[in-house]
């Protein structure tokens, strides 16, 4: 939690200047879509670890988060798949963006290796620098292939994005749809993780305070970038990847 408020603070400070575009008319259809398919998500995602039947995993969400949510709004829009991606944020990413998103990442990773080398495994985590680096670009690649790309699609170029341009108010949108993005990993916290396993009071507490608070950075990202998705995609597997890396050397579970 504390690294997730660290990263909305360097948000809110490195994109303070970025001017915010106006957002467009919402579709109370499409909001009720984007609502009822992430109940079915998180139901099935409540199934398939319950029961251990393989339903939801990291190539099922490439379908079940991007490629049929993709088709149905299209169809609810009766346009264009290329105009509703566009909407959704995929979009060239400018160069003045482009930098901030590179020096919000080094940042970030900045004081992850700062606080950790305060403690006592120092010795471990400088003797294992080029372990890191050697890791982190295959992290990297693989984050940008999975959760990286389908959760942000989902959780920020259309559920994010319905909320924004519906209510109109981007702060409480960006709050809300933290919240929904906390408690999609609840299925997988009482489940699968051993801290949390059988617990719904610990599961829940978990998904609110780690997950819904780096969902929040990860919304301000997208909304700050003028709703670029590439932004929060790209943020999103870069933490992913320094965490994976940095526990590979200090050998955390």
């Amino acid at each position: 939690m504390f690294f997730s408020i660290i990263l909305i603070l360097l948000i809110l400070t490195i994109f303070r200047k970025q001017r915010i575009e106006d957002t467009k008319e919402g579709s109370k259809t499409e909001m009720l879509f984007c609502l009822s398919w992430y109940a079915l998500y998180v139901i099935l995602a409540m199934i398939s670890n319950a029961f251990q039947i393989d339903i939801i995993n990291e190539i099922t969400n490439w379908l079940f988060l991007f490629l049929f949510p993709l088709l149905i709004i299209a169809g609810l829009r009766k346009g264009k798949l290329t105009e509703t991606l566009r909407e959704m944020g995929f979009k060239r990413v400018d160069k003045e963006t482009g930098v901030r998103i590179l020096l919000v990442c080094m940042l970030y990773t900045g004081v992850l290796l700062l606080v950790f080398s305060l403690g006592e495994e120092t010795q471990d985590l400088i003797s294992g620098i080029p372990k890191m680096l050697a890791k982190f670009p295959i992290y990297f690649c693989l984050m940008l292939l999975t959760a990286g790309f389908t959760e942000e699609v989902f959780f920020r170029g259309i559920v994010q994005r319905c909320m924004l341009n519906t209510w109109k108010r981007p702060y409480i949108a960006i709050l809300s749809a933290s919240v929904l993005f906390g408690l999609y990993h609840f299925p997988f916290a009482y489940y699968l993780w051993d801290s949390t396993a059988g617990s719904i009071v610990d599961s829940i507490r978990a998904v609110l305070m780690e997950q819904a608070v780096t969902g929040c950075a990860l919304r301000l990202m997208y909304y700050k970038s003028n709703k670029n998705i590439w932004s929060s995609v790209v943020l999103h597997a870069f933490i992913n990847a320094s965490i994976m890396s940095l526990s590979v050397v200090l050998a955390v579970d």
